[in-house]
């Protein structure tokens, strides 16, 4: 069976051996840019959030081929403060596809922090142990 959609990642997600942890696959990769939404860190925690912010965009990674099992998988990742929704991006050819997105609704605007998240400092300092838990399925 084909894959059904495409996720557009910007936070652990977007490094291929965390995507490939939570979902068990390996799926086509390509970068991709959100307008109109902001990268933050997220209070104690080592993953970020996202939220609409108008004059921003975020950078990440588009992957395609999602299959439903694929999508659940990511669904049970993430906390359940996130919604996720089909917004439009970027690709890096200039054209534009859908894809589904995990967002902070502005009723957890309160979790965000004032800084940026940034995929190299996770890498550097908090990978090893979030991998170690993605494998334990927690």
């Amino acid at each position: 069976m084909g894959g059904i959609g495409n996720v557009f990642t910007y936070g652990t997600l977007q490094l291929p051996e965390v995507m490939h942890a939570v979902t068990r696959a390996v799926l086509p990769a390509q970068p991709a840019t959100l307008p109109g939404y902001a990268r933050y860190a997220l209070r104690g925690l080592a993953y970020p959030g996202l939220r609409a912010q108008a004059g921003t965009a975020t950078d990440g990674i588009l992957y395609s081929d999602i299959d439903a099992a694929a999508l659940r998988r990511l669904d049970d990742f993430e906390d359940g403060f996130y919604r996720r929704e089909s917004l439009r991006v970027r690709l890096a050819s200039g054209a534009w596809t859908r894809a589904e997105v995990y967002v902070v609704p502005p009723e957890h605007y309160g979790l965000l922090l004032p800084e940026a998240w940034d995929v190299e400092a996770f890498r550097a300092t908090a990978l090893d142990g979030f991998m170690a838990r993605c494998r334990a399925g927690t």
